[in-house]
Protein backbone atom coordinates (compact mmCIF):
# COMPACT_ATOMS: atom_id res chain seq x y z
CA UNK A 1 0.00 0.00 0.00
CA UNK A 2 1.33 3.31 -1.09
CA UNK A 3 1.15 6.02 0.95
CA UNK A 4 -0.60 9.50 0.24
CA UNK A 5 1.16 11.62 -1.68
CA UNK A 6 -1.47 14.64 -1.68
CA UNK A 7 -2.51 16.12 0.89
CA UNK A 8 -6.60 16.09 1.46
CA UNK A 9 -6.72 19.99 0.19
CA UNK A 10 -4.26 19.19 -2.83
CA UNK A 11 -6.29 15.78 -3.87
CA UNK A 12 -10.00 17.93 -3.97
CA UNK A 13 -8.33 20.69 -5.55
CA UNK A 14 -7.30 18.56 -8.41
CA UNK A 15 -10.72 16.09 -8.14
CA UNK A 16 -12.55 19.41 -8.67
CA UNK A 17 -10.67 20.39 -11.37
CA UNK A 18 -10.82 16.90 -13.66
CA UNK A 19 -6.70 16.29 -12.94
CA UNK A 20 -4.79 13.59 -12.12
CA UNK A 21 -5.08 12.78 -8.39
CA UNK A 22 -3.13 10.28 -6.25
CA UNK A 23 -6.22 8.35 -4.62
CA UNK A 24 -10.22 8.09 -5.08
CA UNK A 25 -10.97 10.73 -2.23
CA UNK A 26 -12.62 8.97 1.33
CA UNK A 27 -14.33 10.80 3.57
CA UNK A 28 -16.29 8.72 6.13
CA UNK A 29 -19.14 10.78 8.19
CA UNK A 30 -17.24 11.28 11.32
CA UNK A 31 -18.07 14.23 13.56
CA UNK A 32 -19.31 13.53 17.21
CA UNK A 33 -19.08 9.85 17.11
CA UNK A 34 -15.23 10.66 17.38
CA UNK A 35 -15.25 12.87 20.59
CA UNK A 36 -14.82 9.58 22.88
CA UNK A 37 -11.76 8.78 20.95
CA UNK A 38 -10.22 12.02 21.79
CA UNK A 39 -11.26 12.04 25.30
CA UNK A 40 -14.77 13.70 25.21
CA UNK A 41 -18.14 12.22 25.71
CA UNK A 42 -20.87 12.96 23.28
CA UNK A 43 -22.71 15.25 25.64
CA UNK A 44 -19.22 17.10 26.11
CA UNK A 45 -18.63 17.40 22.02
CA UNK A 46 -21.85 19.36 22.26
CA UNK A 47 -21.85 21.74 24.83
CA UNK A 48 -17.59 22.43 24.84
CA UNK A 49 -16.21 24.19 21.14
CA UNK A 50 -12.90 22.81 22.70
CA UNK A 51 -14.35 19.28 22.23
CA UNK A 52 -15.54 19.96 19.28
CA UNK A 53 -12.06 21.51 18.03
CA UNK A 54 -10.06 18.57 19.60
CA UNK A 55 -12.32 16.02 17.80
CA UNK A 56 -12.41 17.51 14.25
CA UNK A 57 -8.63 18.28 14.58
CA UNK A 58 -7.72 14.51 16.63
CA UNK A 59 -9.82 13.06 13.54
CA UNK A 60 -8.16 14.66 10.70
CA UNK A 61 -4.36 13.54 12.27
CA UNK A 62 -5.84 10.10 13.19
CA UNK A 63 -7.86 9.06 9.90
CA UNK A 64 -6.04 12.24 7.19
CA UNK A 65 -9.73 12.39 5.40
CA UNK A 66 -10.71 14.13 2.40
CA UNK A 67 -12.57 16.96 4.38
CA UNK A 68 -13.42 17.42 8.06
CA UNK A 69 -17.17 18.15 9.47
CA UNK A 70 -18.38 20.53 12.12
CA UNK A 71 -21.78 21.09 12.60
CA UNK A 72 -25.22 21.52 14.85
CA UNK A 73 -26.24 17.93 14.02
CA UNK A 74 -30.06 17.42 13.32
CA UNK A 75 -31.25 18.74 16.84
CA UNK A 76 -29.22 22.09 16.46
CA UNK A 77 -31.40 24.34 15.14
CA UNK A 78 -34.91 22.64 16.58
CA UNK A 79 -33.18 23.36 19.73
CA UNK A 80 -32.03 27.23 18.50
CA UNK A 81 -36.01 27.54 17.58
CA UNK A 82 -37.14 26.29 21.27
CA UNK A 83 -37.11 22.62 21.02
CA UNK A 84 -35.58 21.09 24.03
CA UNK A 85 -32.96 18.19 23.91
CA UNK A 86 -31.86 15.59 25.66
CA UNK A 87 -27.97 14.75 26.07
CA UNK A 88 -27.39 10.92 26.83
CA UNK A 89 -23.09 11.42 28.03
CA UNK A 90 -22.48 8.95 25.18
CA UNK A 91 -24.94 8.53 22.81
CA UNK A 92 -27.25 10.92 20.09
CA UNK A 93 -28.61 13.61 21.23
CA UNK A 94 -32.76 13.49 20.83
CA UNK A 95 -35.66 15.77 21.19
CA UNK A 96 -37.06 15.95 24.52
CA UNK A 97 -40.05 18.40 24.26
CA UNK A 98 -40.95 19.88 20.64
CA UNK A 99 -41.32 23.37 20.40
CA UNK A 100 -45.24 23.33 19.66
CA UNK A 101 -47.81 21.25 20.13
CA UNK A 102 -49.98 23.03 18.18
CA UNK A 103 -50.41 25.40 15.44
CA UNK A 104 -51.82 28.20 17.25
CA UNK A 105 -48.39 28.04 19.20
CA UNK A 106 -46.44 28.81 15.79
CA UNK A 107 -46.59 32.67 16.27
CA UNK A 108 -43.72 32.40 19.26
CA UNK A 109 -41.54 30.83 16.35
CA UNK A 110 -38.98 32.34 15.03
CA UNK A 111 -36.20 31.78 12.02
CA UNK A 112 -32.65 31.80 14.46
CA UNK A 113 -29.97 34.57 14.97
CA UNK A 114 -27.08 31.44 14.51
CA UNK A 115 -24.70 34.02 16.78
CA UNK A 116 -27.14 34.14 19.78
CA UNK A 117 -29.67 31.04 19.87
CA UNK A 118 -29.19 27.58 21.21
CA UNK A 119 -25.49 26.33 21.10
CA UNK A 120 -25.00 27.28 16.89
CA UNK A 121 -22.20 29.57 17.85
CA UNK A 122 -20.35 26.82 19.84
CA UNK A 123 -20.40 24.98 16.13
CA UNK A 124 -19.58 28.52 14.40
CA UNK A 125 -16.27 29.07 16.85
CA UNK A 126 -15.23 25.59 16.26
CA UNK A 127 -15.34 25.66 12.42
CA UNK A 128 -13.69 29.26 12.32
CA UNK A 129 -10.78 27.68 14.88
CA UNK A 130 -10.46 24.16 13.14
CA UNK A 131 -10.51 26.05 9.66
CA UNK A 132 -7.33 28.30 11.04
CA UNK A 133 -5.29 25.60 12.48
CA UNK A 134 -5.90 22.58 9.52
CA UNK A 135 -7.51 24.24 6.84
CA UNK A 136 -4.29 24.82 5.06
CA UNK A 137 -4.31 20.63 4.76
CA UNK A 138 -7.84 19.85 4.50
CA UNK A 139 -11.08 21.34 3.45
CA UNK A 140 -13.19 22.28 6.64
CA UNK A 141 -17.07 22.58 6.15
CA UNK A 142 -20.24 21.86 8.20
CA UNK A 143 -23.72 19.87 7.37
CA UNK A 144 -26.97 20.67 9.17
CA UNK A 145 -30.58 19.31 8.76
CA UNK A 146 -32.54 20.68 6.53
CA UNK A 147 -36.06 22.34 6.75
CA UNK A 148 -38.32 19.06 6.71
CA UNK A 149 -36.46 17.66 9.34
CA UNK A 150 -36.19 20.59 10.99
CA UNK A 151 -40.00 21.29 11.10
CA UNK A 152 -40.35 17.72 12.19
CA UNK A 153 -38.76 18.11 15.50
CA UNK A 154 -40.41 21.07 16.24
CA UNK A 155 -43.70 20.08 15.68
CA UNK A 156 -42.96 16.10 16.28
CA UNK A 157 -41.96 13.74 13.86
CA UNK A 158 -45.30 11.79 13.74
CA UNK A 159 -47.74 14.79 14.02
CA UNK A 160 -45.23 16.53 11.33
CA UNK A 161 -46.23 13.46 9.06
CA UNK A 162 -49.78 13.63 9.87
CA UNK A 163 -49.94 17.34 9.46
CA UNK A 164 -49.05 17.17 5.43
CA UNK A 165 -52.61 15.31 4.73
CA UNK A 166 -54.62 16.93 8.02
CA UNK A 167 -53.01 20.35 7.88
CA UNK A 168 -51.02 20.87 4.89
CA UNK A 169 -51.37 24.72 5.19
CA UNK A 170 -49.79 24.96 8.43
CA UNK A 171 -47.39 22.48 7.59
CA UNK A 172 -46.18 24.97 5.01
CA UNK A 173 -46.24 27.69 6.90
CA UNK A 174 -44.24 25.64 9.38
CA UNK A 175 -41.66 24.79 6.59
CA UNK A 176 -41.30 28.37 5.70
CA UNK A 177 -39.85 29.15 8.83
CA UNK A 178 -37.62 26.20 9.29
CA UNK A 179 -36.42 26.98 5.50
CA UNK A 180 -35.61 30.96 7.06
CA UNK A 181 -33.45 28.84 9.83
CA UNK A 182 -31.77 26.84 7.61
CA UNK A 183 -30.73 29.95 5.23
CA UNK A 184 -29.37 31.68 8.25
CA UNK A 185 -26.69 28.63 9.26
CA UNK A 186 -25.81 28.68 5.81
CA UNK A 187 -25.01 32.15 5.80
CA UNK A 188 -22.87 31.93 8.94
CA UNK A 189 -21.30 29.11 7.33
CA UNK A 190 -20.56 31.05 3.94
CA UNK A 191 -19.41 34.29 6.09
CA UNK A 192 -17.00 31.82 7.65
CA UNK A 193 -15.77 31.28 3.98
CA UNK A 194 -16.25 27.78 4.28
CA UNK A 195 -18.97 25.49 2.47
CA UNK A 196 -22.22 22.91 4.20
CA UNK A 197 -24.19 20.70 3.55
CA UNK A 198 -27.68 19.02 3.61
CA UNK A 199 -29.01 15.79 5.66
CA UNK A 200 -32.91 15.16 5.60
CA UNK A 201 -33.30 11.86 7.09
CA UNK A 202 -36.79 12.14 7.81
CA UNK A 203 -37.65 13.66 3.86
CA UNK A 204 -36.49 9.37 3.43
CA UNK A 205 -38.81 7.13 0.78
CA UNK A 206 -39.24 4.96 3.68
CA UNK A 207 -40.75 7.52 5.79
CA UNK A 208 -42.84 10.04 3.06
CA UNK A 209 -44.26 8.95 -0.51
CA UNK A 210 -42.28 10.96 -3.57
CA UNK A 211 -45.10 12.80 -4.36
CA UNK A 212 -45.27 14.04 -0.10
CA UNK A 213 -41.50 14.74 -0.96
CA UNK A 214 -42.01 16.45 -4.40
CA UNK A 215 -44.82 19.03 -2.31
CA UNK A 216 -43.31 19.55 1.97
CA UNK A 217 -39.87 19.01 0.83
CA UNK A 218 -38.30 19.81 -2.84
CA UNK A 219 -39.51 23.57 -2.64
CA UNK A 220 -38.41 24.50 0.72
CA UNK A 221 -34.47 22.39 -0.19
CA UNK A 222 -34.30 23.73 -3.28
CA UNK A 223 -34.44 27.54 -1.85
CA UNK A 224 -31.21 26.29 0.32
CA UNK A 225 -29.57 24.86 -2.13
CA UNK A 226 -30.41 28.09 -4.02
CA UNK A 227 -28.88 30.09 -1.19
CA UNK A 228 -25.75 28.26 -1.33
CA UNK A 229 -25.15 28.01 -5.12
CA UNK A 230 -25.34 31.93 -4.43
CA UNK A 231 -23.03 32.20 -1.93
CA UNK A 232 -20.41 29.20 -3.04
CA UNK A 233 -21.33 29.25 -6.99
CA UNK A 234 -21.68 25.59 -6.58
CA UNK A 235 -24.26 22.98 -5.63
CA UNK A 236 -23.42 21.00 -2.59
CA UNK A 237 -24.02 17.61 -0.96
CA UNK A 238 -27.22 16.73 0.00
CA UNK A 239 -27.28 13.69 2.11
CA UNK A 240 -30.76 11.60 2.65
CA UNK A 241 -31.21 8.48 5.20
CA UNK A 242 -32.76 5.09 3.69
CA UNK A 243 -34.38 4.68 0.46
CA UNK A 244 -34.43 7.24 -2.25
CA UNK A 245 -34.65 5.48 -5.88
CA UNK A 246 -38.09 6.85 -6.39
CA UNK A 247 -36.86 10.43 -5.71
CA UNK A 248 -33.01 10.39 -7.48
CA UNK A 249 -34.15 12.49 -10.13
CA UNK A 250 -35.52 14.87 -7.80
CA UNK A 251 -32.86 15.25 -5.83
CA UNK A 252 -30.88 16.39 -8.63
CA UNK A 253 -33.24 18.85 -9.84
CA UNK A 254 -32.78 20.44 -6.93
CA UNK A 255 -29.20 21.80 -7.64
CA UNK A 256 -26.89 19.41 -5.50
CA UNK A 257 -23.25 19.02 -6.39
CA UNK A 258 -22.65 16.15 -4.52
CA UNK A 259 -25.60 13.03 -4.10
CA UNK A 260 -24.83 10.95 -0.47
CA UNK A 261 -26.23 7.51 -0.99
CA UNK A 262 -27.58 5.33 2.04
CA UNK A 263 -25.95 2.01 1.87
CA UNK A 264 -29.55 0.61 1.63
CA UNK A 265 -29.67 1.51 -2.24
CA UNK A 266 -26.75 0.59 -5.34
CA UNK A 267 -24.33 2.84 -6.12
CA UNK A 268 -23.98 1.67 -9.20
CA UNK A 269 -27.46 1.40 -10.33
CA UNK A 270 -27.61 5.75 -8.87
CA UNK A 271 -24.06 5.97 -11.55
CA UNK A 272 -26.15 4.46 -14.75
CA UNK A 273 -29.13 6.79 -14.29
CA UNK A 274 -27.50 9.88 -12.53
CA UNK A 275 -23.71 10.06 -12.45
CA UNK A 276 -23.44 12.19 -15.46
CA UNK A 277 -24.93 14.70 -13.77
CA UNK A 278 -23.70 14.68 -9.91
CA UNK A 279 -20.76 13.32 -8.19
CA UNK A 280 -21.74 10.43 -5.75
CA UNK A 281 -21.00 10.08 -2.31
CA UNK A 282 -20.77 6.55 -0.48
CA UNK A 283 -22.05 3.98 0.45
CA UNK A 284 -20.15 1.27 2.95
CA UNK A 285 -22.78 -0.12 5.29
CA UNK A 286 -21.39 1.88 8.67
CA UNK A 287 -22.76 -0.49 11.11
CA UNK A 288 -22.52 -4.14 9.79
CA UNK A 289 -19.39 -3.44 8.07
CA UNK A 290 -17.15 -0.71 9.32
CA UNK A 291 -18.17 -1.16 13.05
CA UNK A 292 -18.76 -4.91 13.39
CA UNK A 293 -17.15 -5.77 10.39
CA UNK A 294 -13.41 -7.31 9.95
CA UNK A 295 -10.64 -5.60 8.35
CA UNK A 296 -11.16 -7.52 5.17
CA UNK A 297 -15.01 -7.13 5.69
CA UNK A 298 -14.19 -3.92 5.47
CA UNK A 299 -11.75 -3.50 2.33
CA UNK A 300 -14.47 -6.07 -0.10
CA UNK A 301 -17.24 -3.82 0.61
CA UNK A 302 -15.29 -0.53 0.25
CA UNK A 303 -13.75 -2.48 -3.13
CA UNK A 304 -17.18 -3.23 -4.40
CA UNK A 305 -18.30 0.63 -4.09
CA UNK A 306 -15.17 1.68 -5.76
CA UNK A 307 -15.74 -1.19 -8.60
CA UNK A 308 -19.16 0.27 -9.55
CA UNK A 309 -18.56 3.65 -9.19
CA UNK A 310 -15.19 4.92 -9.68
CA UNK A 311 -15.65 6.12 -13.31
CA UNK A 312 -18.52 8.16 -12.76
CA UNK A 313 -18.53 10.97 -14.92
CA UNK A 314 -18.98 13.32 -12.32
CA UNK A 315 -16.69 11.87 -9.57
CA UNK A 316 -16.94 9.47 -6.89
CA UNK A 317 -15.65 9.93 -3.50
CA UNK A 318 -15.39 6.83 -1.18
CA UNK A 319 -17.62 7.44 2.09
CA UNK A 320 -20.08 5.33 4.36
CA UNK A 321 -23.69 5.02 4.13
CA UNK A 322 -24.70 6.97 7.02
CA UNK A 323 -22.48 8.33 9.82
CA UNK A 324 -19.97 5.93 11.66
CA UNK A 325 -21.43 4.86 14.75
CA UNK A 326 -20.75 5.95 18.28
CA UNK A 327 -18.37 3.18 19.64
CA UNK A 328 -16.50 2.10 16.72
CA UNK A 329 -13.21 0.76 16.75
CA UNK A 330 -10.74 3.88 14.91
CA UNK A 331 -9.00 0.77 13.38
CA UNK A 332 -12.22 0.57 11.44
CA UNK A 333 -12.20 3.92 10.12
CA UNK A 334 -8.00 3.34 8.91
CA UNK A 335 -9.14 0.68 7.19
CA UNK A 336 -11.60 2.21 4.93
CA UNK A 337 -9.04 4.54 3.82
CA UNK A 338 -6.12 2.06 3.83
CA UNK A 339 -9.06 0.68 1.45
CA UNK A 340 -8.78 4.23 -0.94
CA UNK A 341 -5.34 3.48 -1.19
CA UNK A 342 -5.18 0.31 -1.94
CA UNK A 343 -7.89 -0.12 -4.25
CA UNK A 344 -8.66 3.65 -5.33
CA UNK A 345 -4.72 4.12 -6.14
CA UNK A 346 -4.80 6.51 -9.59
CA UNK A 347 -5.31 5.44 -12.51
CA UNK A 348 -7.39 2.81 -11.45
CA UNK A 349 -6.43 -0.66 -12.01
CA UNK A 350 -9.71 -2.56 -12.78
CA UNK A 351 -8.30 -6.09 -12.05
CA UNK A 352 -7.49 -5.12 -8.90
CA UNK A 353 -11.38 -4.76 -8.33
CA UNK A 354 -12.25 -8.11 -9.77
Amino acid sequence: MKPDEMTPKERMDAFAEGKDIDRIPCSPFLGESCAPIFGHSIAAHNHSIQAIIDTAIGSFQMFRPDSIGIGPGLQGIPEAMGCEIGFPENNTPFISKIAIKDYSEIEKLRPIDPYKDGRISYFLEGLKTTNERIGNEVYVGSSMGGPFTTAAFLRGTENFLKDMSKNPEMAHRLLEISTESVIRYIDAVCDLGLSVSIAEPIASCTMISAKRFREFVKPYLKKCMDRIIQRRGSGTTLHICGRTKKIWADMVDIGIGNLSLDNIDDIGELKEQFGDKVCLIGNVDPVEIIMRGSREEIYAAAKECIRKAHDNPKGYVLSTGCDVPIGTDPDKIIALMDAARIYGRWPINVDKLK
